[in-house]
């Protein structure tokens, strides 16, 4: 039996098999059972199988480093610029634990939009 039979034996028998687990079974690379597969007239990608998803904790982790340096920058009295033009701003009036954060986007000199929270933990739980 060759390669190419058990390949398409295998897909036969299991149409979600990644390429990879087929690979492994028979012997071959994954890019030759892409290229057997697409000789054959058979999709070579299955349903979902594109990347790599992030799991949950992983953008949760993120999510709450991004918050905490915020955080940590705006009770410094400093503004908190991101890669895409947005600003955040803690605005005291008299003390400062009472404020408002200002969260303004920017696309290039133009102002696009502001929106204002009472406080950092409002703001964060917004946009974050």
């Amino acid at each position: 039996m060759t390669t190419r039979d058990k390949v398409l034996e295998i897909r036969a028998a299991e149409p979600n098999a990644q390429a990879a687990d087929i690979a492994r079974t028979v012997g071959v690379t994954r890019e030759r059972v892409r290229q057997i597969l697409q000789q054959a007239g058979l999709p070579t990608e299955v349903g979902g199988t594109r990347g790599r998803p992030r799991q949950k904790a992983a953008l949760w982790s993120s999510r709450k480093r991004k918050g905490n340096l915020i955080r940590k920058r705006l009770e410094s009295g400093q503004p908190y610029r991101e890669a895409d033009g947005t600003i955040w701003f803690f605005v005291t009036d008299l003390t400062p634990q009472w404020g408002q954060v200002i969260v303004s986007t920017w696309s290039g000199a133009v102002k696009t939009g502001e929106r204002i929270y009472p406080d950092i933990g409002a703001a964060l739980e917004a946009e974050v």
